[in-house]
C-alpha cells in the first residue's frame, strides 16, 4: 500500500539550511547556483517570514520555496523574487509544491507586499494566477528566457509603470555566519 506522508508546511529554521541545499541539489542538480535569480540572491537573506519548508511525519524537509525582496527597475516599486521552489523528486507530483506556493503566496499578502516575480514554467504558475503580463518591461540580471518571467501582482497595480532590471534590495547576510 503506497502511503502518502502528512506534510506539514512552516517557516525555514537555520537547522534546515543544509537540507535545503541538498534537496535543492538533489531536486535541480548544481546549476540553481549559477541561475540570474541566483545574482539576485547572493549575499542576501529571504524576506522576512518568508523561507518556507515542508516536512514530511518524520520531520525530514520534502520542500523548500523562498521569497526575496527586490526593487522592480531602477527607482521601480517594491517586491518578491520567488525561487528556488523545490520538492524531493521521490514526491513529485504530491501536490507539495502547490502546497509551497499557495502559502508563500498568502504569507505574503499577509505581510502587505505588492507583487511576486519568478521565472518559472508559465503553465506550472498560471495555475496560482502567475504571467508574463507584467514582466514585458522589466528584466533579469543576465541570462534568462523573458518568456519564463513572471509575475502575480497581489495588490492590483503594484507593478504599474515598472520597467528596467531588478534589483536585489532585501537584508544583506552577515558575513561571519
Amino acid at each position: 500500500m503506497n502511503h502518502s506522508p502528512a506534510i506539514v508546511i512552516g517557516n525555514e529554521q537555520p537547522a534546515d539550511i543544509i537540507a535545503r541545499n541538498v534537496l535543492l541539489d538533489c531536486a535541480m542538480g548544481p546549476r540553481w547556483r549559477k541561475k540570474s535569480s541566483e545574482k539576485l540572491r547572493r549575499g542576501r537573506l529571504p524576506a522576512e517570514g518568508l523561507a518556507l519548508v515542508a516536512r514530511d511525519d518524520a520531520g525530514t524537509v520534502v520542500g523548500t520555496v523562498r521569497l526575496w525582496e527586490v526593487t522592480a527597475g531602477e527607482g521601480g516599486p517594491a517586491a518578491l523574487l520567488l525561487g528556488p521552489l523545490a520538492v524531493d523528486p521521490a514526491l513529485k507530483s504530491a501536490g507539495i509544491g502547490s502546497k509551497l506556493m499557495l502559502r508563500a503566496i498568502a504569507e505574503a499578502a499577509r505581510l502587505g507586499h505588492g507583487a511576486i516575480l519568478l521565472v518559472g514554467d508559465e503553465p506550472y504558475y498560471a495555475r496560482f494566477g502567475f504571467s508574463a503580463e507584467k514582466t514585458a518591461w522589466l528584466a533579469m540580471p543576465g541570462p534568462y528566457e523573458p518568456h519564463r518571467f513572471l509575475a502575480l501582482e497581489l495588490i492590483e497595480g503594484a507593478l504599474e509603470g515598472a520597467r528596467g532590471v531588478l534589483r536585489a534590495s532585501g537584508r544583506k547576510a552577515r558575513k561571519d555566519v
